[in-house]
């Protein structure tokens, strides 16, 4: 079994407007140093039965807030506890603006090999009304890593956000890697609680304020399924592979915290509303701060051999495919029913899910267990 380690730090520069987890607009400094000195507690006091570590992954787009001590701190705990392996892959993820040179320099020497940027898109109109910033943040963050020589870098973006026009992303997409050839990963998203802008807005933009919510979807699902293809052949053909339905990378760059969260590796998590996975039982922490600091509220679960198996069929389907022995198992019936309407399909008695997955996946996945 291979283990990995992921932290949550929950403080943000600006916390995007369609944002539901635990994570908090503020960069006051006691509130960071409380929370990293608790962190570090948790990981002091929690027990495993191993001590080798593949990866670490620094999570949830805001890490990056973080000072160089901060860093060194829970990584030297982590050191004190763990054995790094020697190709250990040590990620964090950044917002645009905190990416400088300066940054990049003490971000290197402390192991961290991984940066992952939530570009989501180039759509000033767009980052506005998520509250994320500007495009120019985006476009100086990668000159930044450009010349720093900065070479594992992680992009997202997600489709059907405020402003953005049919097939934009995949337009932001071709620009990024023909400006920036050091890009190795791409994720590419769908926010579904949101709503698109009629295309005629445009005209309208100075004059209107900021919606919370629109009416009108301009994009449906026919067109998404489009785009969605669209972007994905593109990155075939720029030799990013796509190792799980919504991740692309290039050859040996694909996400080791995403593969082990696919395989059921082991998965420690130190932070407010961890969720980790040690041992086939599901753990989580309280998402109440005062809860996290006293030790309160921590759940867990333990998976039997048909929890494994039902969660296995998930995610073997969004990474690759289902094999013969597995699919004889599930309802026959309702596969048949997707294979007719060419949401799945069968290539050398394998089942695979077509491009058709976008909007259904999970509908799919309920009806066929």
């Amino acid at each position: 079994m291979n283990n990995y380690c992921y932290i949550h730090i929950p403080f943000c520069t600006s916390k995007c407007k369609y944002c539901r987890f635990a994570s908090f607009w503020t960069l006051d400094k006691l509130k960071i140093d409380l929370y990293v000195h608790h962190l570090i507690k948790e990981i002091e006091i929690k027990k495993t039965d191993f001590s080798d570590l593949k990866s670490v992954y620094f999570g949830w787009w805001t890490p990056s807030t973080l000072s160089f001590h901060h860093f060194d701190l829970i990584l030297n705990k982590l050191k004190e506890k763990y054995i790094f392996e020697k190709n250990i892959e040590i990620n964090i993820e950044a917002t645009p603006n905190t990416i400088t040179k300066e940054n990049l320099i003490w971000w290197k020497k402390l192991w961290i090999n991984r940066l992952s940027i939530w570009v989501q898109t180039l759509n000033n109109k767009s980052l506005v009304e998520i509250w994320r910033g500007n495009k120019w943040d985006i476009l100086n963050a990668l000159n930044i890593i450009k010349e720093e020589w900065f070479n594992n870098i992680s992009i997202d973006f997600i489709i059907w956000l405020p402003f953005v026009k049919k097939w934009e992303i995949k337009k932001n997409i071709e620009y990024i890697l023909n400006e920036y050839s050091f890009i190795k990963h791409i994720s590419v998203y769908m926010l579904e609680e949101y709503y698109n802008i009629p295309e005629d807005i445009d005209s309208k933009f100075e004059n209107i304020t900021y919606p919370t919510n629109w009416n009108t979807i301009w994009i449906n699902d026919d067109e998404y399924e489009l785009e969605y293809i669209d972007i994905k052949n593109f990155l075939i053909s720029k030799n990013f592979y796509s190792y799980e339905i919504s991740n692309f990378s290039k050859k040996w760059f694909n996400c080791k915290h995403n593969r082990a969260y696919w395989s059921h590796d082991n998965i420690l998590a130190f932070w407010l509303w961890a969720h980790w996975f040690i041992n086939n039982t599901r753990y989580s922490n309280s998402e109440n701060f005062i809860n996290y600091y006293s030790w309160k509220d921590i759940q867990y679960e333990e998976l039997n051999d048909e929890d494994i198996y039902l969660e296995s069929i998930m995610f073997w389907l969004r990474t690759s495919w289902l094999k013969k022995e597995i699919y004889e198992n599930l309802d026959f019936k309702k596969i048949n029913s997707f294979i007719l309407d060419w949401y799945l399909y069968f290539e050398n008695d394998i089942l695979r899910i077509s491009n058709k997955w976008i909007m259904v996946l999970d509908y799919i996945l309920k009806e066929i267990l």
